[in-house]
């Protein structure tokens, strides 16, 4: 077996034990004025917002029509029938992952559910 540091067998040691309120409130006065480098705050960030940034690339928050809600506008609907009919490589699921929207919504589109 490996042999393990201090703080990895306080780590272990102290696995699924929840602190009580007393024991956080001196945990917070302790760290209290606690300046943290560049460095520190950049890894702090990346944990925190890390799993954020990432979804941010797929899902749009912001709709692309004006004065509307949805994610498409007109151009990009006729635009999304003509790739589909015309385009060889074109599949809802390849249209779905360009447009930032579910294959249903493509398929919807594409079937004149939606967007008639």
């Amino acid at each position: 077996m490996d042999k393990l540091t201090k703080n990895q067998k306080i780590s272990q040691a102290m696995k699924g034990r929840t602190l009580s309120t007393e024991h956080k409130q001196n945990i917070s006065k302790a760290r209290k004025g606690q300046v943290h480098s560049d460095k520190t705050k950049e890894k702090i960030k990346n944990t925190l917002l890390g799993e954020n940034r990432k979804d941010k690339s797929t899902h749009r928050l912001v709709p692309k029509s004006t004065m509307s809600r949805s994610h498409l506008t007109a151009e990009d609907v006729k635009e999304i029938r003509d790739r589909y009919s015309n385009e060889k490589g074109a599949s809802i699921r390849l249209l779905a992952k360009d447009y930032s929207v579910s294959r249903h919504t493509i398929h919807s589109i594409i079937n004149y559910k939606i967007w008639k």
